[in-house]
Parts: C-alpha cells; structure tokens; sequence
C-alpha cells in the first residue's frame, strides 16, 4: 500500500479517539460548547497522533518509514496556525463559512470530515518533513 494511504486509512482508526469528544461537547449547545469543543479537539489532536508516531512499530508505506516527532509537531503547529487565522479579514475562515446557517446534523458532519481532514493532512505533511526535521530522541527510537 503507498504511504499516502496507509496514513489517511489510520488516520481514520486515530480519529475514533480524538472526534467523539469534541463533538460530543459541541453537541450540548450551552454558551461555550463550542469552545470547549475546539480545546479539546487542539489537545486531542496533538496528543493522540504524537502518542502513535512515538512507538517503534508505527511504520508508513512499502518503506516502512517512519514520522519523525520534531516533522509532527512542526507540521500539527504549521496548519493549526494556518488554519485559524485569515490575516486580510481579520477573521478565522470558521467564522466565514456559510454552513452555520445549515442544520446541526450538517454542521456536525462538516466537522467531523473537517477534524479527520485536518489529523490526516497533519500525518501527510509531517512525513514530508521527516527527512528533513529529525530530533535526537527519533533517532534513538528508529535504531
């Protein structure tokens, strides 16, 4: 199988333990659900995935490559920086999205795909920059 869709295909078993929480929270619909629910989600979604790569066995591909953990947490802080903030309207793109105007059932499909989306190209990107960010502790790991 290519690495691509080794990570998106575990990416998805990642998410069983980093999406129920979050929308579990957000579907309370009290005044700070949604904030605690992108809180939660930030942790989990940092955690989780650096918790995985973090073992010997996790492996990517027909190269059996690994991600490094110093690639991960440059990618993870890359796009959750990049993601939240549009510096020319002063606004995060959630804030400009037409689908809060949409049924709750549909929002929460749209951040369910939007959270998996987000762990899976986090996984992409950082296998990228494994060749090129490596720490000291992933060399001892890898060997």
């Amino acid at each position: 199988m290519s690495w691509w869709r080794d990570i998106w295909r575990q990416s998805i078993f990642l998410c069983f333990f980093i999406i129920p929480i979050p929308i579990g929270s957000y579907t309370i619909h009290s005044g700070s659900s949604a904030v605690v629910a992108l809180a939660v989600y930030g942790v989990l979604s940092f955690i989780v995935p650096l918790c995985y790569i973090r073992s010997r066995e996790t492996r990517f591909g027909r190269q059996d490559k690994a991600i490094s953990v110093c690639a991960y947490i440059a990618a993870w802080l890359l796009l959750a920086g990049g993601s939240c903030w549009v510096p020319a309207v002063q606004k995060t793109w959630w804030q400009m999205s037409v689908f809060w105007q949409w049924p709750t059932i549909a929002r929460d499909i749209v951040f369910i795909a939007v959270m998996y989306v987000f762990v899976s190209v986090t996984l992409v990107v950082a296998y990228g920059f494994s060749g090129l960010l490596s720490c000291r502790h992933d060399r001892q790991c890898r060997e």
